[in-house]
C-alpha cells in the first residue's frame, strides 16, 4: 500500500512538471510605441565626447538599421533587445544622434515622433542650422515614415545624415557644416530607404548654409504616383466595425466613387453604413467601415474604386473575413462638441459640431438637436448635416447675436446600433459680435420740421451710439452691429444733436433686435410736440 502511494505521487509530480504553462489571454490591445526611458551619459555640453552612448527603451524594439542616425562624425550603431548603443568616432567634437519616430516595438507600434540628442565640446558658431516645414500636396498628413536625407555637395553618393519631422511637421537639423546641401525628403512607406517616385510623395531641394546661420525652407512632398491603393489587411473589430488597412493614405472623399460590398455565405448583403479614413503619423491608410450587425460566420468583402490622395482608384479586390457578434468596447457617447460649455467669443456664423463615438443616423438626430436663444427661448433655424460617420455640423441660417447666451440641446432618446439609449445633454455659449452689420428702417411722423435727429443706442450692453440727421418720412440707419437697440428721434432746434427739454421727441416703444446682415423694418416713430 505504501509502495503504491509513493508510485502515485511520483507519477503525479512527473505530470505536473511536464504541464504546459499557458499565458493568460484578453486585456487591452497594445498600441503604444516604444519610449526612451534613459540616455547615458547625459547629453549637452561636455569636456570629452563619450565613446559609448546608450539609449534605453520601455520595451523590446525591432532591429531597424535606419531608425537611428549619427552625424557629423561617423560611428557604429548597435541595436539590442531594449537598447541602442552608439559608438562615435574618437576624434569627434560634436555628436548628433536622432532616433526616428518610425522606430517600432516587436508588435510593430511606432514611437511616433523623432528625438534628437547632442553631445558637443565646442560652440555652434562654426555650424549652421536647417529649419524646414514639411507639407504634403494633395492633402493628407505627414506620416511617421517621412524622412529627409541631407547630402553635403558635391557628394551625392553618401548622405551626411537623415532627420525626421517632429509633431509639428518641422525639420530642425543643427550642427551642420557650412556649405551647399541637397535635401531629399520623402515618405518611405516601403522602408527601402529610397524614394519610389511612382508610389511615394517626395521632393528634392537645394540650399546654402553659412556658419552661425539658419536656412529656412519649405519642403512640399509631391504625389506623383498613378497607381491606386491596395489593401494590406482587413481586421474585424466587433459586430459593427471592421478596419481596412491600405498601403497609402486614402482621400477623405475617396469612398464616393468606390464601393465596399459585404456578403454572407448565402450571398445576402450586409448593409454598409459609412466609412471613415484616418490620417496621422501612426494611422497611415487605416479606414473604418461601419456596418449593420454581423454574425459569427464567413463574409466576403469586395472593394473597388477607393481613391488615394492623388485620385487614383483601387483595383477590384475580394477578401474573406470571419465575422464576430461581440459588442463594442465602449458604449456610445458624445465624445466632443463645439462650442464647448461656457465658451465665449464663438464665431456667430458657426459651424457648431458634435462628435459621437459611433455611427448615428442623421434622421434620428435631427429632431433631438436644437440651438436656442436663452433669453426668449427663440429657436435658431439652420441646417444639420453629417461630416463623418459619427460627426455632424450645424450651420445657422443667420449669424447669431453677439453677447447673447445660446443653448445647444441634444434631447434623450438617441439609440445606438447596439440598442443603447443616450441620455440628454445641454450646454451654453456666447457668440462674438458679428462683423456683418445690420440695419433698422421705418417712418418718422408727427412733425413738420425740416430735419430730425435719430439716436440708436445699444440696449443694456456696451457699444457705440449712432446719431444721424434725417428728414421726416422714410429713414434707414445702416452699419449697426448685431444686437438689441433702442431707437428715438427729436427735433434739434439748437443744432447740438443733444435732446434738450422742450424739443419735440418720440421713441420706439421697446427694444429693436438687429440681426447681422438683415434689415429690421417697420421701426416707425411718431414725434410728440
Amino acid at each position: 500500500m505504501k509502495t503504491s502511494r509513493i508510485l502515485f505521487i511520483t507519477i503525479l509530480f512527473f505530470l505536473l512538471s511536464c504541464a504546459r504553462v499557458v499565458a493568460p489571454t484578453g486585456g487591452p490591445e497594445d498600441t503604444d510605441g516604444p519610449e526612451i526611458t534613459g540616455v547615458t551619459p547625459s547629453y549637452g555640453q561636455c569636456d570629452v565626447i563619450p565613446n559609448e552612448i546608450t539609449f534605453s527603451f520601455s520595451e523590446k524594439i525591432s532591429q531597424d538599421e535606419g531608425a537611428v542616425q549619427i552625424y557629423p562624425c561617423p560611428g557604429e550603431i548597435v541595436t539590442g533587445s531594449d537598447y541602442i548603443r552608439v559608438y562615435p568616432d574618437s576624434s569627434a567634437t560634436v555628436v548628433v544622434v536622432t532616433v526616428s519616430g518610425d522606430l517600432r516595438d516587436r508588435r510593430g507600434n511606432p514611437a511616433g515622433y523623432s528625438s534628437t540628442f547632442v553631445w558637443n565640446t565646442s560652440g555652434m558658431e562654426n555650424f549652421g542650422t536647417l529649419n524646414a516645414q514639411v507639407t504634403r500636396s494633395g492633402g493628407g498628413e505627414v506620416t511617421e515614415t517621412s524622412r529627409c536625407d541631407l547630402f553635403l555637395l558635391p557628394d551625392t553618393a553618401s548622405r551626411l545624415t537623415t532627420v525626421f519631422p517632429d509633431s509639428t511637421d518641422t525639420i530642425l537639423a543643427e550642427w551642420l557644416t557650412p556649405g551647399e546641401y541637397l535635401v531629399h525628403c520623402y515618405e518611405d512607406n516601403d522602408r527601402s530607404l529610397s524614394w519610389d517616385m511612382e508610389r511615394e510623395p517626395g521632393v528634392l531641394e537645394r540650399f546654402i548654409l553659412e556658419a552661425s546661420d539658419t536656412a529656412s525652407i519649405t519642403l512640399n512632398l509631391s504625389i506623383t504616383d498613378s497607381i491606386g491603393p491596395s489593401i494590406s489587411a482587413v481586421t474585424v473589430i466587433d459586430g459593427w466595425h471592421l478596419n481596412i488597412s491600405w498601403n497609402e493614405q486614402i482621400s477623405d472623399n475617396g469612398w464616393e466613387t468606390g464601393s465596399v460590398l459585404i456578403a454572407g455565405p448565402d450571398g445576402s448583403p450586409l448593409e454598409v453604413l459609412g466609412f471613415e479614413s484616418y490620417a496621422g503619423r501612426s494611422s497611415t491608410g487605416r479606414t473604418t467601415v461601419y456596418t449593420r450587425q454581423m454574425s459569427d460566420t464567413l463574409y466576403t468583402v469586395a472593394v473597388e474604386g477607393i481613391q488615394d490622395l492623388s485620385g487614383n482608384p483601387s483595383l477590384p479586390d475580394t477578401l474573406e473575413i470571419w465575422g464576430v457578434d461581440s459588442l463594442p468596447v465602449n458604449i456610445m457617447s458624445i465624445k466632443s462638441a463645439y462650442p464647448e460649455d461656457g465658451a465665449v467669443e464663438v464665431p456667430p456664423s458657426g459651424p457648431f459640431t458634435i462628435l459621437f463615438s459611433d455611427w448615428v443616423y442623421l434622421e434620428d438626430l435631427e429632431p433631438l438637436y436644437s440651438v436656442t436663444q436663452v433669453s426668449d427661448s427663440t429657436p435658431v433655424a439652420g441646417t444639420l448635416s453629417r461630416i463623418a460617420p459619427g460627426a455632424f455640423s450645424f450651420v445657422p441660417e443667420r449669424e447669431l447675436l453677439g453677447g447673447v447666451q445660446y443653448r445647444i440641446d441634444v434631447d434623450s432618446g438617441l439609440v445606438s446600433l447596439q440598442g443603447d439609449t443616450l441620455s440628454g445633454r445641454s450646454w451654453t455659449f456666447i457668440p462674438a459680435w458679428s462683423e456683418r452689420p445690420g440695419s433698422i428702417s421705418g417712418y418718422i411722423s408727427g412733425t413738420g420740421a425740416a430735419t430730425v435727429v435719430i439716436v440708436v443706442s445699444p440696449a443694456g450692453s456696451d457699444g457705440e451710439t449712432v446719431t444721424e440727421l434725417f428728414t421726416p418720412g422714410e429713414y434707414t440707419v445702416t452699419d449697426l452691429p448685431g444686437g438689441r437697440y433702442t431707437a428715438a428721434c427729436f427735433v434739434d432746434w439748437n443744432g447740438d444733436k443733444i435732446w434738450n427739454p422742450g424739443e419735440p421727441y418720440g421713441a420706439w416703444p421697446g427694444v429693436v433686435e438687429v440681426l447681422p446682415g438683415i434689415d429690421t423694418g417697420n421701426v416707425n416713430i411718431q414725434v410728440v410736440p
